[in-house]
């Protein structure tokens, strides 16, 4: 077995048709500490290796029947032996004779008469040459393994994080909804929800663990189980995000400490037109105004879920009339960047929503999106996508 740690016990194949030679070059190759493989002819060279794999070969090239340069063609022809240093030795001195050598794809030559030291001071250069290709497929071949579990570990994780993003929304008379999710990788770190409170009562969740992939999209399935689990109870959005910040901040403290979620939580009942929010340092949700496109902004202060043990969340009510629309999104939708490195920016989306507001909500989901990718030129981006828009049926 070839040692890695030097090239001693590296196999080696001998080819010529003077038995002389052969011997000659077997002696000086065993007492470095090399296993020498002998042929006579590239015929029977060809034989030996498909049974066993030199590190190395010594190759005549005046040869009866198949030549040296045809052997070594061959040879580099083949997948399984393309990478194994062949050495071209040779009387030959003429310039094209290195060149059809060069063409065939030897490695390297040795001129006969063949100098002890050279013939060594070659063999050992080229056995590490050798030894750097092992020591590379290794390294790809790990690498693919890895990447091959880490897909199949995305897969799975995307598979549970699909269940439970909500299906199907819940049935409302006079509320229509539009969801659009693009995650950075297989999987992402936004969330959204819908919570039946009531026949007229709608609950609307949207949230972004800080930083994204698979970390963040883990932490995305442990705040959409706390937070249905406290939607049992409460349906207040203060009430919500209260409960969500102790729970949370509970469990990220230590290790995890500087984790935060942005949140957003709303609650519509569609028989009154009154619409309740909080916020936890989310990007404000804008109100689109059926009557005149008029934009509103659904501020309401609260710290980010996760940064303090105990957090206040400001209470807004709003009313909404029929025709108007409630555009919620994640922050990634406007940190959007193209090939220039320019960011698409809120303004500007601020401005899209405005543009696009007079169109249902399905439409006006698909054109902001079409505009957001016509502008990153299909570019991946830093961070996940999640635009949410609901509107207030005539």
């Amino acid at each position: 077995m070839f040692d890695e740690t030097n090239e001693t016990g590296a196999i080696i194949l001998v080819v010529d048709d003077v038995i002389t030679n052969v011997e000659l070059m077997r002696l000086q190759l065993t007492r470095a500490g090399y296993q020498v493989l002998t042929a006579l002819n590239g015929e029977l060279a060809l034989e030996i290796i498909e049974s066993t794999l030199p590190d190395l070969i010594l190759l005549d090239v005046m040869m009866p029947g198949m030549n040296g340069f045809e052997v070594c063609a061959k040879l580099k022809e083949d997948p399984h032996t393309q990478l194994i240093p062949v050495v071209l030795v040779t009387a030959l001195h003429e310039v094209e004779d290195r060149i059809k050598g060069i063409e065939a794809g030897a490695d390297d030559f040795i001129s006969k008469p063949f100098n002890r030291v050279e013939l060594l001071t070659r063999v050992k250069s080229l056995l590490r040459i050798r030894k750097l290709y092992r020591q590379l497929e290794r390294s790809y071949q790990e690498i693919e393994t890895k990447n091959s579990i880490l897909t199949e570990e995305l897969r799975m994780a995307r598979h549970v994080q699909q269940h439970l993003l909500p299906v199907k929304f819940p049935k409302m008379k006079k509320l229509s909804y539009e969801v659009a999710y693009r995650p950075t990788i297989e999987i992402g770190g936004d969330f959204y929800d819908f919570i039946s409170v009531s026949d007229d009562k709608m609950g609307i969740f949207v949230s972004d663990v800080s930083g994204h992939g698979v970390s963040a999209a883990m932490l995305t399935m442990v705040v959409s189980t706390m937070m249905r689990s406290i939607t049992q109870e409460f349906s207040k959005p203060v009430e919500i995000l209260d409960k969500l910040n102790q729970q949370f901040g509970a469990m990220v403290d230590g290790e995890l400490s500087g984790t935060f979620v942005t949140a957003f939580s709303l609650l519509i009942d569609q028989s009154t037109g009154r619409l309740s929010y909080a916020n936890a340092g989310h990007p404000n949700p804008l109100l689109v105004r059926g009557e005149n496109g008029e934009l509103v902004k659904l501020d309401a202060e609260g710290f980010p879920l996760g940064l303090f043990d105990t957090s206040e969340y400001e209470f807004k009510e709003i009313d909404i009339r029929p025709g108007d629309k409630i555009v919620l999104y994640t922050d990634g939708i406007f940190d959007v960047v193209n090939k220039d490195k320019k960011f698409y920016g809120l303004n500007q989306f601020f401005k899209l929503v405005e543009e696009m507001g007079h169109l249902p909500a399905k439409e006006m989901t698909q054109a902001i999106l079409q505009r957001i990718e016509e502008f990153s030129e299909g570019l991946s981006q830093p961070d996940d996508i999640c635009l949410v828009i609901v509107e207030y049926l005539k």
